[in-house]
């Protein structure tokens, strides 16, 4: 049987979108080929039964680069017992160890970078931030990815941005997917509530690039709304303060009764979430592919996120809304979320749920990456 090693630099909660992406991607290959998570620790998500979850001691003080110098020796035995290495992220020592071991072994590489060299995150950078990290892209990590088999993009956009970084080399679209399945089931296990008050849903890493602070100044625009926001999620240690930030904005405009910060928020909490808001927002500057916009349509709630966030054109003419990360025109939307009537809301949520089954359900998808697999496979032998 083929084993996959999927190698990140976090698998834990804290690393939200790509924890999510490769959490749900083992679950669905799992039953197909043999599995293996690596990352750095010292906690992890649970894995599906089957899979091995592999957890380095990171070395440097505040976890800096993520290293793990102490233990190469396991990292090298893990790639050298997989048939094909699976990089997720690219900035850290995980993704370039692993990236120059697997050369080393002569294994496929397939180097998934998530969003990370989207135009917006080099944008948002001071410029020695942006000097800093084009010279580690330049000297560190294109070197180890350059000889990548292939590179895989979320959307059409994140692919044709990636033409510029990796000129060449075969680059593959799939979008993230759900196990729609395992979600109802979750659903069904959990009483559906109906709450005093209709809420807008943030839920997410909290983090600049996600629009929040467009989020809460809209909502000083919703004149005569019961309407409330919860913002749902934690801030990262390299973005600490940011959480504070956001506090004092709610403080400064005088929102305190109708913005709740609830922290992060896992498991039948989460999707209860999701499922009994009036609708979700995120107003991102920039995703490869929100898994977050994925899971609220799937629990039949409406969608507004922006044209940057990966989802398809079809978006929005499939019950969700699409918009621009500024604020009028959140403004524009939210208003016209307050003016829906209850039969609109489940009309739009349930159509955006009938496109999630057709683009993005793991039925579709799963086959499609173990065929992508058995074509590395055969490659790896001729």
């Amino acid at each position: 049987m083929i084993k996959i090693i999927h190698v990140t630099e976090d698998h834990s909660n804290h690393n939200t979108g790509i924890t999510s992406a490769v959490d749900a991607l083992t679950r669905q290959l799992n039953q197909a080929v043999d599995l293996e998570v690596l990352s750095i620790g010292p906690e992890a998500v649970p894995v599906p039964i089957g899979v091995q979850l592999t957890l380095l001691k990171a070395n440097l003080p505040g976890g800096l680069w993520r290293v793990a110098l102490g233990e190469p020796s396991i990292l090298r035995q893990s790639i050298a017992q997989a048939t094909i290495v699976h990089l997720h992220g690219i900035w850290m020592w995980p993704q370039w160890a692993a990236a120059r071991q697997a050369h080393q072994a002569n294994r496929p590489l397939v180097l998934s970078p998530h969003g990370m060299l989207e135009p917006f995150m080099w944008q948002r950078q001071t410029w020695p931030h942006r000097v800093k990290k084009t010279l580690y892209w330049r000297s560190i990590a294109y070197p180890a990815f350059k000889d990548a088999t292939i590179i895989h993009a979320l959307t059409k956009l994140e692919a044709d941005n990636l033409l510029h970084y990796f000129p060449g080399q075969r680059i593959e679209i799939l979008p993230n997917s759900l196990d729609l399945d395992q979600i109802d089931k979750s659903l069904n296990e959990c009483p559906q509530e109906q709450p005093s008050n209709p809420y807008i849903l943030f839920l997410g890493r909290l983090h600049p690039k996600k629009g929040i602070d467009l989020l809460i100044q809209a909502f000083t625009r919703l004149c005569n709304t019961k309407m409330t926001l919860r913002i749902a999620g934690a801030v990262q240690e390299k973005d600490k303060g940011y959480d504070q930030y956001l506090l004092g904005l709610v403080q400064q405009l005088g929102l305190e009764n109708q913005v709740e910060f609830l922290g992060a928020v896992q498991g039948q909490s989460k999707w209860n979430l999701y499922r009994n808001a009036w609708a979700f927002c995120l107003p991102s500057h920039s995703e490869g592919l929100a898994m977050v916009n994925l899971e609220a349509s799937a629990c039949r709630t409406p969608v507004i996120t922006t044209f940057q966030s990966g989802v398809t054109d079809l978006w929005a003419t499939h019950g969700g809304m699409l918009i621009n990360p500024n604020l009028e025109e959140v403004v524009g939307s939210l208003l016209q979320v307050t003016q829906w009537s209850r039969s609109e809301r489940d009309q739009r949520g349930n159509s955006l749920r009938r496109l999630v089954e057709s683009t993005y359900n793991s039925n579709v998808l799963t086959p499609k990456w173990i065929a992508l697999y058995n074509e590395l496979e055969r490659m790896s032998h001729e």
